[in-house]
Order: structure tokens, then sequence, then C-alpha cells
């Protein structure tokens, strides 16, 4: 296993070979307050450590040599601070690479991969590769974090990070609906998602989820989410709605409790008995209790219509804010009063000869 760039010599920078400064601007620097900060204090701290490290004896041709590199940065960038920002956001990056370099080699034994760090600037995210005839994670010197996350995700339950057992199922995000492909990690081998958060998520399984045996039998494209073996199960194949968090209770003015969505909508496929009937695919569009089962051209003109009645429903949700300028809290007592005369009005009309004939 070979590692660079963990520990420097009298020779070596400690730190990843930066691009120097032109006409003051580091590439790819931020001119943020925080990296200003860091330039300062940065600057503060090596002045200290060079002092006390000389004063102590301690000094080197290393050390001289960092502390001449730093003040040189400062001298030839028109703006100082922007250059020791940049020295100073490298120095993170090298002290979060530390950090994370042991548990990226811990990670590479779990898998049996060996770990190749590497200077190669054509390589952007870290790879698999034969190395000496070893299977070896091959992965840029300065990207030690975004290399332990890749490595970390392998035979691990995407949403809770366990390791998998053989219950684990295919990972089938809840917003991929019908462009769902597989997602698989650097080893090539499908993302899964362990049983236990598959059931804390109460979404329903797919049919890629429930396997090929199930696909095959129900003849169910892989989105499907409808359990076709439970008693009465649909006959035709549905996928998990896109649907509002606001629930039709909550605006339906009736009083009628709907605690379903407001609006949802789903793509479905009827081919059951096909050489009779055929195959339809439609799109079911959901207004709480109301379904409207759309060709998926009916369905593409209520979109435009949605569209439309998008930007006239902005007009008057601004017109409406300019108008609540000028609205007030009446006076609950007079209100009081006038329901009660209002109550004792209507039972004068219903105790009345003409309401009784």
């Amino acid at each position: 296993m070979r590692i660079l760039g963990t520990d420097a010599t009298d020779d070596q920078h400690p730190i990843p070979v930066a691009s120097r400064p032109v006409n003051g601007t580091a590439k790819d620097s931020a001119r943020s307050k925080q990296l200003d900060a860091d330039a300062a204090r940065t600057i503060l701290q090596l002045e200290q450590y060079y002092a006390e490290a000389n004063a102590a004896g301690l000094g080197r041709p290393g050390l001289d040599a960092f502390h001449n590199l730093i003040v040189s940065l400062g001298d030839e960038a028109v703006d100082p601070k922007v250059a020791i920002a940049h020295v100073a956001e490298l120095l993170r990056k090298q002290a979060e690479n530390n950090v994370y370099l042991p548990r990226l080699i811990q990670e590479c034994e779990r898998l049996g991969l060996h770990l190749q760090l590497t200077d190669d600037p054509s390589l952007d995210l870290a790879e698999i590769r034969t190395v000496d005839g070893r299977r070896t994670v091959v992965a840029p010197a300065d990207e030690v974090t975004v290399a332990f996350d890749d490595v970390h995700t392998v035979g691990r339950c995407v949403t809770c990070s366990d390791e998998l057992d053989d219950t684990a199922l295919l990972y089938f995000p809840a917003d991929a609906l019908l462009s769902f492909r597989s997602v698989q990690d650097m080893t090539g081998a499908d993302v899964k998602v362990c049983r236990t958060c598959v059931e804390a998520s109460g979404l329903p399984l797919t049919a890629a989820q429930r396997g090929p045996e199930w696909t095959l039998h129900w003849d169910c494209p892989p989105w499907c989410i409808n359990d076709h073996a439970a008693p009465c199960g649909a006959e035709w194949h549905g996928g998990l709605p896109v649907r509002t968090n606001l629930q039709g209770a909550a605006i339906d003015s009736s009083g009628y409790e709907d605690r379903l969505p407001w609006l949802s909508a789903q793509v479905v496929i009827s081919n059951d008995k096909p050489q009779a009937y055929g195959r339809h695919t439609q799109v079911w569009l959901g207004y709480g209790v109301h379904v409207g089962e759309l060709s998926p051209a009916e369905a593409r003109g209520a979109l435009e219509e949605m569209r439309d009645f998008v930007n006239r429903l902005e007009h008057v949700i601004q017109q409406a804010e300019e108008l609540t300028r000028d609205d007030f809290v009446g006076d609950p007592e007079i209100a009081r009063l006038d329901r009660e005369a209002e109550d004792r009005r209507i039972q004068a009309i219903r105790n009345s000869p003409e309401h009784a004939a």
C-alpha cells in the first residue's frame, strides 16, 4: 500500500502544491470574510510558531523553507490576504485529509481493497483499479474525504450506513418515479437499503424491490408499487404518486374532512388481458377524493391550463396582499351581541304562525 502526502520531509512541502496567485488572485480562492479571518489567524500562528521554534532551537530547513514560502506568497501578491487565505484553505483541507485518512484505510481493509493515493491531475474521483494484480482504490491525494465517502457507502445501507445483510432491498428513491435506474456504488454493485429503513420510510415496495420472480409473474414494470397478491389487489400497475404536502382538509371551507393530498398525480398502466382489452397508459390526477383518469395528451392539456392558472393566481394573491393593509379586527363584544340578536330573530321566525303553517 502506497500513501502519499501524509508526512513532509525537510525538502517537501507539507501541503499540496497550489497554483501561484496571478495578478493578486489565487485560482478558485473565495473572497469571503471567513477566508480573510483564516488568513489573519494563519499568519499570526505561523509567526508565533516560527519564533517559538527558533527560540527553542527547533528550527530546521523544512520549517524555514515553509515560512519563506508563506512570506514570498504574501510579498508577491497584490493582495496578500487573498494569497494567505488560499494557503489557509489548503492547510484546512490537508488537516481534514489527515483526519479521514485512517478511516479511509479502515474502510479499504473492510472491503479487502488496497489503497493508493496519487497526485495525478487527470484523476478527479476515486476509482477501483487493478494495480500489481490487486484490487486497489486509487484516489487523489488531496481528496481523501471524498474518497472516504465513496468507499464508506460500499456494502452499507444508503439511509443509515449500517452494513447490509441478505434482507437488504434495492434502493428506490421516492422521487425516482419512472426515470429510475438502479444506482450503483463505485464497485458497480447496486446501492441497497436495509429492511429496517424501508419499513420506517412507510413507502410501498416496488416491483424491482420485490424481485424478478414477482415482476415476471405479475408482468410489472420495475416502478409498480401495487401489491397484486393482496386480497382485491389492483389489476393495473401504478407508480409512486407525486403529491402536495398540503391536505385537502386544510383548504376545504365546507368542513369536509379530506386527509388525502390536495393534489396528486401518478402514472397508471392497464394491461389486464391485453389480447382482449389492449394496453392503456394514463395519468391519474387526484384532487382529494376525486380522481381524473386522463390520457397523456389530456394530462398535458391540464398541465398547460394549470400553468396559465398559476400565473393568474399570482396576480390575485398580489392584489389581496395589497388590499389586506386595510383589514382590521372587529370588536368581540359587538360581535357577541350581534350573534345573540341574530339568534333571537331566527327563533322568532320559527315561533311565528306563518312558520308553523
